[in-house]
């Protein structure tokens, strides 16, 4: 009897003693975790910053070099006829191009002949004569003119104050005619566009961007002005912030701090380089330190509350110690597997966000290496043809031969050109539309015809099923023969020597589905997610083989969306492809 008394008065003090020791490691292991956390957030949110910034930059650079390279290609095509209407090509550009402010020709002596907006142009200015009082200016526009003459090559000039008074970058691209310098195309793009279009801020986190010399591009919090050095404006009072701009204007990529100097304030920068051709540019996101402390609180108030509910079951097991213990780790084991859950599903996404980061920057890579190939393929086999043909023992029947090789490349350019400017169109929401009520067998048929030459080389039979009686739909003739040109002309492509390619056309109560069919090579399942994106290519070598810009499908699928309609693929490899096209019998609504 004494030693029951003797053990349940130690037991009463036992239990309290165990729940002392519980919560002074608890709240020892707060202590502890709130200094993790503290390091563990202000790194994501570094990562996160830095992440913003570099993601800026790509778009800063696909942005630009998209541009050039569409000035560059009109730049190829300057033809050697004076009479060629190429103020009409630059209004075609200017039009069907997003953000740039002037299309300008200077001729071999540097003088403005030719441009568009005309209100954007100064026709008649002289690079070596006129004088905008801003010499440094002047002597960039004369030195980049010079560079591009010698070169040969294109040159992106530093930016500079444009006579309207905002900064401007300036694309150099040579013409030449008959191999002799006849002059520069000239395109300026404003900073100002560039910042509406891509630099997203708010009140607290600012953006800016500067030059590889220190020069002020664009400053969303308006302390400072563009044009202006920010080491002569900011570095000589301000040692952390000299130290940034220092890394910046060398090219680096990186995070670091600085202190406001009017407010004390701490502001976080995380900054990424842009490079594109010989500028070197770089962007910079500025963020308070407190967006960072409210982080760390929101999370410092989840373990309080956390630790206020352990202690709540802590008290309450002085009484039911083993019952609360139980349902306590229980309640614990399910909020860490759920927490485990949540972080391995973070992690998925983020790595599958960075599989897609990855690989669209190696469906850019593969497009610039692309549109390379299938313009200079051509033009090196134009080139070979033009002079066998000045050669005056030639036969007759070789020169029709070499004639027609130069219209097929001459052709191939042509297509080339129109993806490029189709797919700015749709991106920018400027392809027209001619509906009507249309016939698609005499649609079907009229694609057949077109791709028949390519099939015949093939020895490829195309076999059709198309009712007889099938219902007109509203639609743009024009746009769906050439959704049916890029189908039949890739299953002709890809098809094996002696194959078949197989379209049939069904109709149904609400719409009419188009199939075409080819036992070609098939796409892994892996691409057909893919298929429909821009620039992609399932296989880069097998698209060199068979040619391709990588925008027939991305397209074809946008005009058949724009029509109402729908675009599936189903495809086994080795076996071949199917392509249905569903398109609705009543008149959808155009965007």
């Amino acid at each position: 009897m004494k030693n029951k008394l003797f053990n349940d008065k130690r037991n009463r003090y036992l239990i309290p003693g165990c729940c002392l020791f519980i919560l002074i490691i608890i709240i020892f292991s707060g202590i502890k975790a709130n200094h993790e956390v503290q390091d563990v957030v202000q790194k994501q949110f570094n990562e996160q910053q830095l992440l913003q910034s570099r993601q800026t930059a790509s778009g800063i650079m696909a942005f630009l070099n998209e541009r050039t390279i569409i000035i560059e290609t009109l730049a190829r095509h300057y033809p050697d006829n004076e009479h060629y209407p190429m103020f009409g090509e630059f209004i075609n550009v200017y039009n069907q191009t997003t953000d740039i402010y002037s299309i300008q020709f200077l001729d071999e002596s540097g003088i403005v002949t030719m441009g568009y907006p005309e209100e954007n142009t100064p026709i008649g200015y002289d690079i070596y004569e006129t004088r905008r009082g801003d010499p440094e200016a002047e002597s960039i526009l004369v030195d980049t003119f010079e560079r591009v003459k010698n070169s040969k090559q294109t040159v992106i000039s530093r930016p500079i104050m444009l006579l309207e008074g905002e900064l401007g970058i300036f694309i150099w691209v040579p013409v030449y005619k008959n191999n002799t310098f006849d002059g520069v195309i000239l395109a300026i793009i404003k900073i100002s566009d560039i910042s509406n279009r891509l630099l997203q801020h708010n009140s607290s986190r600012f953006i800016y961007m500067i030059d590889d010399n220190g020069m002020i591009l664009y400053d969303c919090s308006g302390r400072y002005n563009p044009g202006e050095n920010f080491l002569n404006k900011s570095g000589l009072g301000n040692p952390l912030l000299r130290e940034i701009i220092t890394n910046q204007i060398n090219g680096n990529q990186g995070t670091g701090y600085y202190f406001e100097d009017n407010a004390g304030i701490k502001r976080l920068v995380a900054y990424s380089p842009v490079t594109w051709r010989n500028l070197n540019i770089s962007i910079a996101v500025t963020t308070p330190e407190s967006e960072v402390d409210e982080l760390i609180s929101s999370v410092y108030k989840e373990q309080l509350k956390f630790v206020g509910i352990s202690v709540g079951f802590i008290l309450l097991a002085t009484v039911l110690i083993i019952i609360l213990l139980f349902r306590w780790n229980k309640a614990l084991e399910i909020e860490v597997a759920e927490k485990t859950g949540e972080i391995r599903e973070s992690n998925r996404l983020l790595q599958k966000a960075n599989k897609r980061l990855l690989e669209l920057d190696k469906a850019k890579s593969d497009f610039l290496s692309m549109v390379s190939h299938e313009l200079k393929t051509p033009l090196t086999a134009m080139r070979l043809s033009a002079e066998m043909c000045l050669e005056d023992e030639i036969d007759i029947n070789l020169r029709k031969k070499l004639h027609e090789k130069l219209i097929r490349n001459i052709d191939r350019l042509a297509m080339m050109i129109d993806d490029l400017l189709n797919t700015s169109q749709i991106e920018s929401g400027r392809m027209k539309y001619n509906m009507e009520m249309v016939d698609l067998g005499e649609i079907i048929s009229t694609s057949i015809d077109i791709i028949k030459n390519e099939s015949d080389k093939k020895e490829l039979t195309i076999v059709t099923d198309i009712p007889a009686n099938l219902a007109k739909i509203p639609a743009d003739k024009d746009r769906l023969v050439q959704v049916f040109v890029n189908l039949l002309g890739n299953a002709v492509k890809f098809s094996q020597q002696d194959g078949n390619v197989e379209i049939k056309a069904v109709e149904f109560e609400k719409y009419v589905e188009v199939h075409v069919k080819d036992n070609g090579i098939g796409i892994p399942a892996d691409k057909l997610e893919y298929i429909f994106d821009k620039f992609y290519q399932v296989d880069s070598t097998s698209s060199r083989s068979h040619g391709g810009s990588g925008l027939g499908l991305f397209i074809t699928k946008s005009i058949v969306e724009e029509h109402g309609g729908s675009i599936n693929v189903e495809s086994m490899p080795g076996k071949g492809s199917v392509f249905a096209v569903t398109l609705p019998k009543e008149p959808a609504v155009i965007h």
